[in-house]
């Protein structure tokens, strides 16, 4: 693993591309998603994953037993799911919720955890939901801190990220949620959130099928996709991955003479958000510091120039993922934007490029 003082071209780049995204966005009109949708907009989007819009929920539950709920094996509570139809219409159903996750559903670490969706075939039928027996939920974890909600944003920009990488990929819904206690119907909670798109769908999409192992050998698996995680996850600081270890990343066969192809996901710990999660240290709790590091394979020059072209010939679509979208405050956008800068300065310096990627073996 390389890593590269990049302090100089940070602080020489932060300035030159921040004035040119204030001027950059005084000429364009953001939309109204937080991708650049490439299909046809009038035609009437009726699935979970099939619009960029957020979706308007209202989740009634017992909070109680749900939040109280944080056991390795946590079950599941039924729930009421309500949601805005395309018409302004609320459409409900009954459903299933229990918490989900290791580090977020502790409340030493946030005192709103992550859960987990399950809906019946025959309550979902005819809505949003019917293709969706399960569901992940990311949520806001800090409830009292507002710049918290801006982090869902930001992890959920992660995942549209590498979608415009990669088809292969787990798609997201956008939230804004209404929390409501059933046995407190005035106690209410509106944040964002997003719904992940659980390994059953994907499956069902790509028309392969989920490989459900612990470890693997690296050179076992598609190696385009393990190169272009491997940059993906060095353009948004994350090291909070591995994939002989299959942490925070799944495999797909979509071929049975094919190599699978590896999935990432979670991308709260990426410096590119920079949570303020606090971590155990020798001298005590303190607030980790996100690096760029490349945790890939090793590459030749022709594979390092290859992905190189591709996130190039991307940059525009990568950009346009933070500076389309509405829910995002300004200044976390230009400073997520020079971050990305930053990844692209050091593509196009041959020294620092090579140093990180190609003689990191030698």
């Amino acid at each position: 693993m390389i890593k590269v003082n990049l302090i100089h071209y940070y602080m020489t780049w932060l300035f030159k591309f921040s004035a040119l995204l204030l001027l950059f966005s005084f000429s364009r009109v953001y939309s109204e998603s937080c991708i650049p949708s490439i299909q046809d907009t009038s035609a009437v989007k009726s699935g979970l994953f099939d619009s960029d819009d957020y979706l308007d929920i209202i989740i009634t539950m017992d909070f109680d037993s749900v939040m109280n709920d944080t056991s390795e094996t946590p079950s599941y509570h039924s729930v009421r799911i309500s949601y805005r139809n395309e018409d302004s219409s609320w459409i409900s159903l009954d459903a299933e919720i229990r918490v989900r996750g290791n580090f977020r559903k502790k409340s030493e670490n946030c005192d709103f955890p992550p859960f987990k969706l399950r809906f019946g075939k025959k309550d979902r039928t005819n809505t949003i939901f019917e293709n969706a027996r399960e569901l992940k939920m990311v949520t806001h974890c800090q409830s009292d801190i507002s710049e918290w909600e801006q982090y869902v944003i930001q992890e959920y920009l992660i995942y549209r990220l590498y979608e415009v990488l990669s088809d292969i990929s787990y798609r997201t819904r956008l939230l804004k949620v209404t929390y409501t206690d059933k046995n407190d119907p005035g106690m209410t909670l509106r944040r964002f959130s997003f719904f992940i798109e659980y390994p059953d769908l994907l499956e069902e999409r790509l028309n392969g099928h989920m490989i459900g192992v612990q470890t693997v050998i690296p050179e076992n698996v598609d190696w385009e996709h393990y190169v272009l995680i491997s940059f993906f996850q060095y353009l948004i600081i994350n090291t909070d991955w591995s994939l002989p270890i299959m942490h925070n990343t799944d495999l797909i066969s979509l071929d049975y003479f094919k190599p699978p192809v590896p999935v990432p996901f979670d991308f709260d710990w990426s410096g590119l958000i920079n949570i303020p999660y606090k971590v155990p240290t020798l001298a005590g709790m303190q607030t980790r510091i996100a690096e760029r590091v490349y945790k890939g394979p090793c590459l030749n020059n022709k594979e390092a120039k290859r992905i190189k072209k591709l996130f190039e010939e991307k940059k525009s679509d990568l950009f346009n993922v933070y500076i389309d979208c509405p829910y995002l405050n300004d200044d976390l956008k230009i400073e997520t934007l020079n971050k990305l800068q930053l990844f692209f300065q050091i593509l196009e310096d041959k020294y620092i490029f090579n140093s990180v990627f190609i003689n990191k073996c030698k």
